[in-house]
C-alpha cells in the first residue's frame, strides 16, 4: 500500500507532517482543520491547495503555532469547549443488530483493504442508517479525517448519528468523534480506558463490535435497544 509523506502550511507556517495513502487529500485537510478545533464550519477554509507533497492551507484568523503541554484535566476541558455538546438520549435509540449491520457495510465497501489487506477505514451514517461518507487510508486517523473532511464538504456532517472504524477506539479517535457530535462510535477491536472516559464524559456511546459478533458498550447504552445477553458495559 502507498503512504507518502505531506507537508502541511497552515497560514503560511508548518503545521505538521501527515504520512497518509495518496488522494482525497483535500478531504483529510479539511477533516483534520475540524477535528483540531482550527475551524468550526467549512466555509472557515479560504483555499486548499496541494502541490506533490506540500499542501498549503489558508483558514480565517491567525494560527500562531506551538501549543504547551497539557495535563488531562486541561485536555479534557478543551475537548468540552470545542466539540459539539451530546445530551443524554431521548428516543434516540437503535438496536444492536442495526450497529452490527453498520460495521458490515463498512467492511463491503473496504476495496482499498481487499487490494492491499493493509488499509483502515472510517465510515459515517445517519440515524436512518444512511452511509453519509466512508474513506480508507493506510493510517486509521487520516481515514476518519477523511470521512469527516468529506461531510463537511458536502454539508452533510450535521447528519451524522454514528461512527464506524476498523481499529480500536483510542483516545484520539474519540477526539475526533466528539468534535463531530458523533452519538455512537463503533470500533471493531476493544476501546481504550482513555477513549471510555472521554465517551462517560460527553454522553458519546462508544461501542466494539468483535468479529464473533458479540457487542461490548463501554458508555452510554441508554442509545441502544440491547439484548442484555450479548450486550455487556466493557472491561
Amino acid at each position: 500500500i502507498e503512504e507518502a509523506p505531506l507537508l502541511v502550511l497552515l497560514n503560511g507556517r508548518r503545521y505538521c507532517t501527515l504520512f497518509r495513502t495518496p488522494g482525497e487529500d483535500e478531504a483529510l485537510l479539511m477533516g483534520m482543520c475540524f477535528t483540531e478545533g482550527l475551524i468550526r464550519e467549512g466555509g472557515e477554509v479560504l483555499s486548499i491547495k496541494v502541490r506533490e507533497d506540500v499542501a498549503e492551507v489558508w483558514i480565517k484568523g491567525q494560527y500562531r503555532g506551538g501549543e504547551e503541554r497539557r495535563g488531562l484535566h486541561q485536555v479534557l476541558d478543551e475537548i468540552r469547549k470545542r466539540s459539539i455538546p451530546l445530551q443524554k438520549p431521548e428516543g434516540e435509540r437503535i438496536g444492536v443488530d442495526r450497529i452490527r449491520e453498520c460495521t458490515r457495510v463498512m467492511e463491503s465497501s473496504q476495496r482499498l483493504r481487499r487490494r492491499t489487506e493493509a488499509s483502515h477505514a472510517a465510515m459515517l451514517f445517519s440515524y436512518a442508517l444512511e452511509p453519509i461518507s466512508m474513506a480508507e487510508d493506510v493510517g486509521r486517523h487520516n481515514a476518519f479525517d477523511k470521512a469527516i473532511g468529506r461531510a463537511l464538504m458536502d454539508g452533510r456532517l450535521e447528519d451524522v448519528f454514528i461512527a464506524t472504524l476498523s481499529s480500536r477506539i483510542s483516545f484520539e479517535m474519540a477526539r475526533k468523534a466528539a468534535m463531530v457530535g458523533v452519538k455512537i462510535l463503533v470500533g471493531t477491536s476493544k476501546a481504550t480506558s482513555m477513549a471510555v472516559l472521554l465517551g462517560e464524559e460527553l454522553n458519546m456511546t462508544v461501542i466494539t463490535v468483535m468479529k464473533t459478533g458479540d457487542v461490548i458498550v463501554y458508555s452510554d447504552p441508554e442509545r441502544l435497544l440491547s439484548d442484555p445477553t450479548r450486550c455487556g458495559k466493557g472491561d
